[in-house]
């Protein structure tokens, strides 16, 4: 793997790293390059987040690498590296993990209305990405979204390829739990959950209170930015930044929140959550990615912060629901997402060494 690290990634993600791949080549990422590449992205109407994580010395040891290692087969893990394989014209080689549709998700920054710099670049970004999301898929002979509903959005591209994100299920369902904690996780660097965050607490998690008044919220995920954390000074939201395992953050947890309005494709929120058997209430936007929901049968679906918040106070009140929506989540996941399943035939379409007889 060649990948990019910073000031911001901690120990913890590099060993994690090395754990999961034979070799990886890191190349430090400098803020000044970044921002120059940026520039001039804006400035010749490129995504910026292309020009943001370009680096010839990137472009330099992915070249060693392939010198060294000979793939077959490259991975690209979303739009914002295709440059490189664009520049070593590798488009027949490689699969694209696109993962999302980024412009689908870029197009609804709107409708949450608070004002922000992020909230200007992904404006800013939506026609540009959707223009590279077009050429990568009429150049590359596969590339890779996570949910049906991306494929429609991008127009049924032949070259278009439908793999869900997968997770691993806990051996076992905890027995107990915390009853009054509930949490969210995801990356607290992008706007996505910073808004879903920010809903929660501003307007789900004050009615929620008036009937429960102990609940405590946690907020799971790295890098939260200074107005997350200042949500911390309220003794009963809890900010906890980077976790070595998210899994064991969560499955004492009572209920998962995910009330995203700003997404595409599979939240691995929503996986990782149910896979520990803990039930999860949801907006229909990211209930959508995953069609085997089935709202109160595996998951709650909510949309309005009084129907959010009425699903939340529910679970917490009724130990059964709770645990029975839990285990309807769980046995999904198991049989529907596990990395097994939903990664068999990825490699198809390409002709590789093991292929040959």
């Amino acid at each position: 793997m060649v990948t990019f690290f910073d000031k911001t990634n901690k120990e913890e993600n590099k060993i994690y790293a090395n754990k999961l791949y034979h070799k990886v080549y890191y190349i430090k990422r400098r803020n000044f390059i970044s921002c120059f590449y940026s520039f001039l992205a804006l400035i010749f109407n490129k995504p910026i987040q292309v020009g943001y994580y370009f680096s010839f010395v990137y472009l330099s040891v992915f070249k060693k690498a392939i010198k060294v290692e000979k793939p077959e087969l490259y991975i690209v893990q979303l739009l914002r590296m295709v440059a490189y394989t664009n520049l070593l014209h590798l488009q027949n080689k490689t699969i694209v993990d696109m993962a999302d549709a980024l412009s689908k998700t870029y197009s609804l920054v709107n409708k949450p209305s608070k004002f922000s710099l992020k909230k200007l670049v992904y404006k800013i970004e939506r026609r540009r990405i959707k223009k590279h999301e077009k050429l990568t898929i009429k150049s590359y002979k596969k590339c890779v979204l996570n949910a049906q509903a991306d494929k429609e959005y991008l127009d049924n591209y032949k070259t278009l390829y439908i793999y869900p994100m997968g997770v691993e299920c806990l051996k076992k369902i905890p027995s107990e739990y915390i009853k009054n904690k509930v949490v969210f996780i995801g990356n607290m660097r992008t706007l996505q959950n910073q808004d879903a965050v920010r809903f929660f607490v501003d307007d789900i998690l004050p009615l929620i209170k008036k009937i429960i008044p102990n609940v405590v919220f946690h907020i799971i995920g790295d890098e939260p930015p200074a107005n997350i954390q200042k949500m911390a000074k309220d003794k009963e939201i809890i900010v906890s930044g980077f976790v070595n395992s998210v899994e064991d953050e969560i499955k004492d947890a009572a209920i998962a929140v995910a009330p995203v309005r700003i997404a595409a494709g599979i939240q691995n929120k929503v996986l990782i959550s149910m896979a520990c058997g803990v039930p999860v209430v949801l907006t229909s936007l990211i209930s959508a990615g995953i069609p085997e929901l089935i709202t109160n049968k595996n998951c709650i679906i909510a949309d309005e912060k009084n129907d959010f918040s009425q699903a939340v106070i529910s679970l917490i009140q009724n130990t059964n629901m709770r645990n029975s929506i839990g285990k309807a989540g769980y046995d999904m996941i198991h049989s529907e997402y596990s990395w097994d399943k939903v990664l068999d035939g990825y490699e198809e379409g390409f002709l590789l060494h093991d292929d040959l007889s």
